[in-house]
């Protein structure tokens, strides 16, 4: 103990302290343990493991957690949807605005002012972009294609209006020759989160003469009753869609009425349109034969037999 005291004391002078031997001979304290410090820790991480286990366990707490996160995720693009707004309007304010009409009147192509518009979206619609890793971008085109740029335009003013960006469609329309009044991109849709919006007001045609085929319902949501859609092509060789649509489009447009009106008619505008209106021609063409054929039923076939003379008639 002595011994202690003795070591320890020329510290203790040297900085100026009072030595007392009491407080040398008091041992030195012990490091605590840190098993306090890690007991928060340890109860967290046990919390996430358990709060983990039943993510993966509880089929409910995964939809909520999924339904959560999409909630976030649309806010989040909506906000980026109306920051774009703003920020548009006021470059329309600053720079000048893409003139409208966006198409050339009728009269300019001297086409008839009755004739109807047909708009149709290029990928998904009329072909398929598939890119390789060996020859890039590779152009699928759907089947009937050709049939329907053939037949369609005795009947309408076929524009193309493509969500992808220029010259796209452009070089698409240039390549086929296809016989289109009107070429429109990107640029000329509204974002809405990650659709493309097309608004047909803008066109300078008639809406109540107007159809628009898309994959994307969301593309025409702001004239809903203009829209038909169609089943996106995905290179699909056995594909019909086209072909199913012909005869229907070919009705609407001869029909000079309302084509809202005539699309609603037969259902709307819905993937399915088509068979339905050729499942009701269909019947309606076996009702008309089968009136023909009752009416036959009571028709002479060689006309009224000759009456047979009384006797004695005639002179003699």
């Amino acid at each position: 103990m002595w011994r202690r005291a003795a070591a320890r004391l020329p510290a203790a002078l040297g900085r100026g302290r009072r030595f007392n031997v009491a407080e040398a001979e008091r041992p030195r304290p012990r490091p605590v343990k840190r098993q306090e410090a890690f007991t928060a820790g340890k109860v967290l991480g046990v919390t996430a493991v358990g709060a983990g286990v039943a993510y993966a366990a509880s089929e409910t707490v995964r939809e909520e957690v999924h339904r959560l996160m999409s909630r976030v995720n649309e806010s989040f693009e909506d906000f980026n949807d109306t920051s774009r707004e703003f920020f548009e309007g006021i470059g329309d304010r600053l720079f000048a605005r893409r003139q409208e009409p966006w198409l050339v009147d009728l009269a300019t192509l001297k086409y008839p002012e009755h004739l109807p518009t047909l708009v149709l979206d290029v990928d998904k619609v009329i072909l398929h972009l598939q890119h390789d890793s060996r020859q890039g971008w590779q152009v699928v085109k759907r089947p009937f294609a050709d049939k329907f740029f053939k037949e369609i335009p005795h009947y309408y003013e076929v524009v193309l209006f493509s969500d992808d960006v220029f010259p796209v469609a452009l070089d698409i329309a240039t390549k086929w020759n296809l016989p289109v009044t009107g070429v429109l991109h990107r640029e000329f849709c509204k974002k809405k989160r990650s659709h493309f919006v097309k608004d047909l007001s803008k066109l300078g045609r008639r809406l109540d003469r107007v159809l628009m085929i898309d994959h994307d319902p969301v593309a025409f949501q702001m004239q809903p009753e203009n829209g038909i859609v169609i089943r996106p092509f995905d290179g699909d060789t056995s594909d019909t869609e086209l072909a199913d649509l012909l005869e229907f489009l070919k009705a609407a447009a001869s029909s000079n009425m309302d084509l809202r009106k005539f699309l609603e008619k037969y259902g709307g505008g819905d993937e399915d349109v088509g068979r339905r209106y050729l499942v009701q021609k269909q019947e309606q063409e076996k009702l008309v034969e089968s009136r023909r054929s009752f009416g036959r039923a009571f028709t002479p076939r060689q006309g009224f037999a000759d009456r047979p003379q009384p006797p004695g008639f005639g002179l003699r």
